[in-house]
């Protein structure tokens, strides 16, 4: 089970700095059937959703420190998101102790498709993307945004950036290599709420923990080098292709439950 969880660490990290989401799009499935189809395990739900909101928070710290280089991150939009992000994280992971595993798998299948869903939706393509600086935005808007996500992400214990990215670039209307560089920020204030809640409510198995973290960092790093390099339209379909993907994996196992 550990070299399964370290590489799958390397595997979420990469996507959290490359795609500027924590992971957990990704993390959940992962956990629940990788292992299982090795033969080292199985994890329940509940224990895939705790593995991830330590796997968001360390994938969005590696993560953020990348794109903070590369100037890619608006530090009022992340403000103006993070507060209330983190508000309904914390309420959000702290009803999720009193919730089935069912009920976890079911409300990730639904922000999954959710997400996927928006992910379809054209946006126009520009050449150059504004400086950072120079950012404008609806405030009120984006601190909406975060409390809903928040809270949803809080339930299912990550997160939640595979939302934040789509939100940012079809209601915000952020540009794509922006949206990815502070999604990671405010996941990193969502990240840190979900794991709070889950650390207060003992739900997190440090052994397994400290060993996707490992896997995290190294990946996280190499990830957002190489989102410099890709272009935003494969950015933006890559994520769509993971979330449309993880949504159908989900129903799936919903309707066979």
């Amino acid at each position: 089970m550990f070299p399964t969880l370290f590489a799958l660490g390397l595997v979420g990290g990469f996507v959290s700095g490359l795609l500027g989401i924590g992971g957990g799009i990704v993390m959940v499935p992962l956990l629940l059937y990788v292992p299982t189809a090795l033969g080292v395990g199985a994890l329940s739900m509940k224990t895939a959703a705790s593995l991830t909101a330590v796997q968001s928070f360390f994938g969005a710290i590696s993560g953020a420190i990348g794109h903070k280089r590369h100037k890619r991150i608006s530090v009022p939009l992340a403000y103006a998101m993070g507060g209330s992000t983190v508000i309904g994280s914390l309420s959000g992971s702290i009803v999720s102790v009193y919730l089935t595993s069912k009920v976890l798998l079911m409300v990730f299948a639904a922000m999954a498709i959710v997400a996927a869903v928006m992910m379809l939706i054209p946006i126009q393509e520009t050449g150059s993307e504004p400086e950072v600086e120079g950012l404008e935005f609806n405030k009120p808007l984006a601190v909406l945004v975060g409390l809903i996500i928040g809270t949803l992400s809080g339930i299912i214990g990550q997160g939640g950036a595979f939302l934040f990215v789509p939100a940012m670039l079809y209601i915000l209307r952020i540009p794509t290599r922006i949206t990815i560089g502070t999604t990671l920020v405010v996941g990193l204030a969502s990240s840190t709420a979900v794991l709070l809640g889950r650390v207060g409510t003992n739900q997190i198995p440090y052994l397994m923990s400290a060993i996707l973290i490992a896997g995290i960092l190294i990946g996280a790093h190499v990830g957002s080098t190489m989102s410099q390099r890709t272009p935003q339209r494969v950015l933006r379909g890559i994520l769509s292709v993971l979330i449309f993907l993880t949504a159908l994996k989900i129903s799936y196992e919903l309707l066979l439950a």
